[in-house]
């Protein structure tokens, strides 16, 4: 006896669950991609997509509409099956047969109606959810002679509506929740409010490229700009990559070892405008930069705004986000997408696949143009933070923690270094609360008697300089580096590294720590320093040197936490999730409240700067 395929017992159970779990998400990707495929097969110069409201019985409803290949009234009713196409390859990385449908009757159960013009001929279809049968069907017509079918032939309805069918087309339009749903102001739900310009704005982040190449207009009822609560106008919907030449400078770089290729997009805002420059290149949508992983010209794990504001360090962006976009292009074999695409997969596991995989290849393919950017958009600082990253750097190197060596299971650009087995779970000894570099700026006296609290540093007559050409010793490189120290003051670039009421927060793949300069214990240790110091010079010289110490020496607290958790990774009996939440922005938060123990240290290290600045403005004087 031959093997028996295994069969479906309960097939309304199986389908009511598939579509009532698809995410709502999808629903404009699902349709304007069967749109674009479908619109390959139609003649050059007659590619066309547009989207636009349709009327049902007075109330506005979302429709597709695309050139391409027709369907016969046996083509629509097999496309409206589930697992079913027409004039597509079915594959598990190519095409499912459900996704259009599964988004739509999630969002619109009331019904979607398809209608498709084939050698003159129209026919229509409407599928949607029957209370009657609790489950999604093909809704009966009754037809003007009495007789009742699925698909019926519409042509001459459409004719009076002044469709052309001269050649093939195809429109679907969406009914929603109910007959008085407006699908065109709320496409995902009723009573859920999107922005006007939601749909063409979807399309724009997600489609890299149009497959068809055709041309896309969107109903300004639908877009950003003029036309507020008009209809029957359009604006033309272009891809990133076609306004690309009107932006200041763009650059592709491909990885020498693989396939992966970075493209740095400089998007800045029309110092005129509030909108970035590829907006008002393309007016039918909202455009911001943002980060995203390109797969077969769809893109995924799209960050933008917050989103991307919060992660961009990690891609070696500290700053810049809001000017910078980076698209990640990954090749076709390297992922897989989800039962619903919005998301990638890694085909071994199916694992999630982000865009912080891609980061090392962010940071080590940038251009030089792009950094210049990004040091442009840096805060400007006086501050130097040298000598207190210097203090860091020693106390972690008494854990002899060596470097990460990078995964090669998930990030194809990882190469492994080299190894270093001399770390220990415990350090020797040593002060903790040492000054940063003795005294600030010009005070420094190369004659003076070495500080008997911080016998470890040389003086500086007795530094001894190297070679040309010398560099770090092999197991000194091996050795992990600490994080580099940025001190942010604004109210913006505190709200874009999302640390709101935190005290700092450590990106360890761009080995950057950010501390929040407005945390509240800066003004709680500022004030008893001002108390103690008050007299001690002029009062704005006498404040600007409290604020400045009380923020140095949070950051010093918040670094030395993170140094600690760093160490444990050399300790079998910390996880990697347990080394996470040692140097989450909570954790970090907690070392930057304990001022006290910095309070000493913060007082001399404050008057040594009145003194110096004290002096400054007298010379200028």
């Amino acid at each position: 006896m031959k093997s028996e395929p295994l069969r479906i017992d309960n097939k309304k159970f199986l389908i009511n669950r598939l579509i009532q779990q698809a995410p709502k998400s999808t629903l404009i990707r699902e349709f304007f991609k069967n749109a674009d495929e479908n619109a390959c097969h139609a003649a050059e110069g007659n590619r066309k997509i547009e989207i636009y409201p349709v009327q049902i019985n007075g109330v506005p409803k979302l429709a597709f509409w695309n050139t391409g290949k027709g369907m016969s009234d046996e083509e629509l009713k097999k496309a409206t099956d589930l697992s079913s196409s027409i004039n597509k390859t079915m594959a598990l990385d190519e095409n499912f047969g459900i996704g259009a449908k599964v988004s739509g009757l999630t969002v619109s159960p009331e019904g979607i109606r398809y209608r498709s013009c084939k050698e003159g001929v129209v026919n229509e279809v409407t599928i949607g959810f029957d209370d009657d049968e609790g489950t999604y069907v093909r809704f009966s017509m009754e037809l003007p002679d009495g007789n009742f079918d699925t698909v019926c032939d519409v042509t001459e309805a459409v004719k009076k509506e002044g469709q052309d069918i001269s050649f093939d087309w195809t429109e679907v339009a969406l009914f929603g929740e109910s007959e008085d749903h407006d699908t065109v102001a709320q496409p995902l739900g009723k009573d859920k409010n999107v922005d006007r310009s939601f749909v063409a704005t979807s399309i724009f982040r997600r489609f890299a490229t149009f497959r068809s190449d055709a041309e896309v207009k969107i109903d300004v009822a639908m877009t950003k700009g003029g036309g507020k609560g008009e209809t029957g106008r359009n604006r033309r919907l272009k891809t990133l990559a076609q306004v690309i030449d009107k932006l200041p400078r763009s650059e592709r770089v491909s990885c020498p070892l693989d396939e992966v290729h970075v493209t740095y997009i400089h998007d800045p805002k029309h110092p005129s405008y509030s909108h970035t420059l590829s907006a008002l290149a393309n007016p039918a949508t909202a455009s911001t930069t943002f980060c995203a992983v390109v797969h077969k010209g769809e893109r995924y794990d799209f960050k933008t705004s917050k989103s991307w504001s919060a992660a961009a360090p990690n891609f070696g962006v500290p700053f810049g986000s809001k000017v910078l976009t980076v698209e990640i292009e990954i090749p076709d074999d390297m992922a897989l997408p989800s039962q619903y695409r919005d998301n990638l997969m890694w085909p071994d596991d199916r694992s999630l696949m982000t865009a912080e995989v891609f980061s090392d290849y962010v940071r080590e393919l940038m251009p030089d143009w792009v950094k210049e950017i990004i040091r442009e958009q840096s805060p400007k600082t006086d501050e130097d933070l040298d000598d207190l990253q210097t203090d860091l750097q020693s106390l972690l190197d008494e854990f002899r923690v060596p470097t990460v060596t990078l995964s090669p299971s998930r990030k194809p650009l990882a190469s492994p270094t080299e190894s270093n087995d001399e770390g220990s779970d415990t350090s020797d000894p040593i002060d903790l609360e040492t000054e940063f570099g003795g005294e600030p700026d010009l005070h420094h006296d190369p004659d003076a008697e070495a500080d008997s609290a911080n016998p470890q540093r040389a003086k500086q007559k007795k530094v001894r300089k190297a070679p040309d050409g010398a560099k770090a010793s092999r197991s000194t490189a091996a050795l992990e580096r600490v994080p580099e120290i940025k001190i942010l003051t604004t109210p913006e670039d505190i709200a874009e590294k999302n640390l709101k009421g935190r005290g700092g927060r450590y990106y360890k793949e761009a080995q950057t720590l950010f501390i929040n300069g407005l945390y509240p214990v800066v003004d709680r240790m500022a004030a008893e320093l001002e108390r103690e110091l008050r007299g001690s010079g002029e009062a704005e010289v006498v404040r600007g040197a409290i604020l400045q110490a009380s923020q140095r020496f949070m950051a010093y607290r918040v670094g030395k936490a993170t140094c600690y958790a760093i160490s444990k990774r050399i300790s079998d009996d910390w996880s990697n999730d347990d080394l996470d939440l040692a140097t989450s922005p909570e954790s970090l938060s907690m070392a930057a409240d304990d001022y006290k123990q910095s309070m000493i240290k913060a007082k001399k290290w404050a008057k040594d700067l009145i003194k110096v600045n004290s002096a400054k403005k007298e010379d200028a004087a």
